[in-house]
């Protein structure tokens, strides 16, 4: 597929950007084959789960066949792990990955668009060009995740759960810090990301931005471990799967190697990859405003995306399943219990909901179609403000109002027929 030389091993005494770039291939491989063995439910569907698809909901995708094209996946990622001629591999690996995904916006994870990415510019562009561009990925992801957190929610919610954490075992509370010493304290994490980004984009500070990425996935690990906030297995392996990767990509210095000339099939090649690329990089700036999805925004652990509350009526808890009803917590708004989607949805398919509000919608749909004549609440909450952390607020009581919310999105907001809750 290359167009170039056939493909072969990369030799110890190998130019070492092509060591490199090799290694980072099997680690990013071999760890998105890992969590995919771990969310392993998400991928091979489950009949009556609720399935949102970017497009179109009016069709029907048969279980066995998502069950097919997840095992496709699987392979595919092993063998661009594994095999000598690893890009045909990958190709059946993205090809996969784009199908699932796109018939369920849930199973678009930010670690396997992280593969795709930096496979994509692996595979594709010629010789040392490719590493290049991951690196660039790496550090736009640490850019665009630290701008993500700059605003008061991250400081009053998320950000402010992660210093507690950090904290507590020296017995430490920041609550009882003055509000100006605390909002710094939680800021020090976004102003870490963003300072990671500009370290690894220059090679005199290179070095320091490595140090820095694992000191960060370092911290991270230990906060959403079990020791602290428990986040799952899932979240913890892309950090350290993240750590290794960034130290792998970092390592040799791409300043003073030539660039390579490539063959006329990796010219007209590496033009549609570039235009890819860019378009990745660019478009998270637009993520507050939703003109982009905040995973491949790498809005990670931000607080200010959008929401969306279902809700069940009290007086009918009595009819639901329990494995809604373990769901269903407390709330302000009596008499309705809210349904955690992500805590079911961790249960159910190892994985958060995508968190975007028309999935969110879809899957609220979905629980109202399977459960006619129930009182389902939902409470749609827009991005929070960057400074006074205010939402913009909709309800939306039954079927018809909930369906008429998911009309208003240019993507799908509609669950795939036939896929209704169980």
């Amino acid at each position: 597929m290359s167009g170039e030389a056939p493909e072969k091993l990369v030799e110890p005494d190998a130019d070492p950007v092509e060591r490199a770039a090799d290694r980072l291939r099997r680690v990013a491989s071999c760890a998105t084959a890992a969590l995919l063995l771990l969310s392993w439910p998400l991928w091979t569907g489950r009949p009556g789960w609720p399935r949102v698809p970017f497009l179109m909901a009016n069709v029907t995708v048969p279980v066995f066949a998502e069950k097919g094209l997840a095992v496709a996946l699987l392979a595919g990622v092993a063998g661009t792990g594994l095999a000598r001629r690893w890009r045909p591999w990958f190709a059946v690996s993205l090809v996969s990955l784009i199908v699932l995904a796109g018939g369920d916006q849930h199973r678009f994870q930010p670690w396997s668009y992280q593969y795709a990415m930096t496979g994509l510019v692996l595979a594709a562009l010629p010789g040392k060009q490719g590493l290049r561009y991951a690196r660039w990925w790496f550090a736009a992801l640490y850019l665009h995740s630290g701008l993500s957190k700059l605003d008061v929610s991250f400081c009053d919610e998320l950000g402010l759960d992660f210093l507690k954490t950090a904290l507590a075992p020296q017995g430490i509370d920041p609550l009882g810090w003055g509000r100006g010493r605390r909002t710094a304290a939680v800021l020090l994490m976004p102003a870490g990301e963003i300072a990671v980004a500009a370290a690894l984009a220059f090679s005199n500070w290179r070095r320091i931005g490595r140090i820095g990425a694992a000191v960060l996935h370092g911290t991270l690990i230990v906060i959403l471990g079990p020791l602290g906030l428990d986040h799952s297995a899932i979240v913890l392996a892309w950090n350290a799967a993240m750590l290794i990767e960034v130290w792998i990509a970092f390592g040799p210095d791409l300043t003073t190697l030539p660039e390579p000339r490539p063959s006329r099939w990796g010219k007209w090649r590496s033009a549609p990859v570039q235009i890819v690329f860019w378009t990745g990089v660019v478009l998270p700036i637009g993520e507050r405003w939703e003109f982009f999805d905040a995973w491949p925004s790498h809005a990670l652990y931000a607080s200010h995306v959008g929401r969306v509350l279902v809700s069940v009526h009290e007086s009918e808890l009595e009819e639901w399943p329990e494995e809604v009803r373990r769901h269903l917590r407390m709330s302000g708004a009596q008499p309705w219990k809210v349904l955690n989607l992500t805590e079911w949805s961790r249960e159910v398919r190892g994985t958060p909901i995508y968190p975007q509000r028309r999935a969110g919608i879809g899957l609220a749909e979905a629980l109202a179609a399977r459960y006619r004549g129930r009182l389902i609440r939902v409470v749609v909450l827009g991005p929070a403000n960057r400074w006074t952390g205010i939402r913009r607020r909709e309800v939306a009581v039954g079927l018809d109002a909930i369906r008429a919310l998911g009309d208003r999105y240019w993507l799908n907001a509609h669950p795939i027929n036939g896929s209704s809750c169980p």
